[in-house]
């Protein structure tokens, strides 16, 4: 999706509606001609703060009622701090062409398993997008959203300093692409793949995010709200006892129910069916385990987690198997 914003004509002062990837401005009242660039030739944009500090907190007390959270946050939480600001992001279009060749296992009615050669070709458009400073532990990496109104950075906008050069960018972007590609091709077991990123355009956007610090029984946590949208982007809060102790109350009933009917299974019943209990017996515990065991803070956004979920791809393979 590109991107139009519009700028002030020089001469005259009339506005020039200008599509991203174009470095040339015509005003189309008095015709003067503007080049457009920014630092290291690099664009350089905006998003317009939409969403005002009154928003922002009502999107905070709503995310503080949702989830594994403490039951009375919302109550007992206070508000220390919010202040609104634009993170810059490198963002990266372009259209990505590829082969990838390969097999996937394929079992027939029989239980006879066998290769399936594949061969694809993709010709797809891609957007990339990833901060281009050193935000700390605010767990936004990526952009989100792609929607608002595009203008020009506002002079005394309070904005983080961008620490990553536009090459280390563009090269990013051409790798992060070419894993989409061959990953478009859902093919298991890849023997060959030759990929092509051709560039559109590339552009440093300054997207607003509200930060809020808030206190909760004499510790800090934070939250991050989308300046446009108003949605939650990264949070910590406190977790709930009671959600701890129901995760692993019922993990363990409900995965031990199933481990203990696994080896009746294996035994009279089919191999397979058994296997396929053990396997989701041990998960469901193992994962009410982890819950309970880190689930005494929830972290939200791009974080990295206490502790992780399942492996949905890798959950699928062995099931497959089993």
């Amino acid at each position: 999706m590109k991107l139009t914003f519009g700028l002030s004509c020089p001469s005259c002062g009339g506005r020039i509606d200008v599509e991203e990837g174009d470095h040339l401005a015509i005003c189309p009242f008095c015709h003067t001609v503007s080049k457009i660039e920014g630092e290291d030739d690099v664009k350089t944009l905006a998003y317009a703060l939409v969403v005002d500090e009154k928003k922002a907190l009502e999107a905070a007390h709503k995310w503080f009622k949702h989830g594994f959270k403490a039951r009375d946050l919302k109550e007992v939480g206070k508000i220390k701090e919010i202040y609104h600001v634009y993170l810059p992001f490198w963002r990266y279009t372009a259209k990505g062409l590829g082969v990838v060749c390969g097999y996937n296992y394929r079992t027939d009615s029989r239980g006879n398993t066998e290769k399936v050669y594949k061969e694809k070709e993709i010709m797809k458009d891609y957007d990339w997008s990833h901060i281009a400073c050193d935000a700390g532990d605010i767990g936004i990496m990526h952009l989100r959203n792609y929607r608002g109104e595009v203008v020009p950075l506002p002079e005394d906008a309070p904005t983080f300093e961008v620490t990553t050069s536009k090459d280390d960018a563009v090269d990013m972007g051409v790798q992060e692409i070419s894993k989409r590609i061959v990953k478009e091709a859902q093919i298991q077991n890849i023997t060959f793949s030759k990929t092509f990123v051709v560039p559109r355009h590339f552009v440093l956007l300054y997207y607003p995010v509200w930060i809020i610090r808030y206190e909760y029984k004499d510790k800090m946590y934070f939250l991050t709200v989308d300046g446009v949208t108003g949605q939650v982007l990264s949070g910590r809060a406190p977790g709930d006892s009671v959600w701890q102790g129901l995760a692993i109350a019922t993990g363990s009933t409900v995965g031990g129910v199933l481990v203990g009917l696994a080896l009746p299974a294996m035994q009279y019943v089919d191999a397979r069916a058994g296997l396929f209990l053990l396997i989701i017996g041990g998960i469901i515990f193992l994962g009410a385990y982890s819950f309970f065991r880190h689930g005494s803070e929830i972290v939200e956004g791009d974080i990295e987690k206490p502790y992780k979920g399942v492996d949905i791809p890798y959950l699928k393979g062995v099931l497959k198997w089993a």
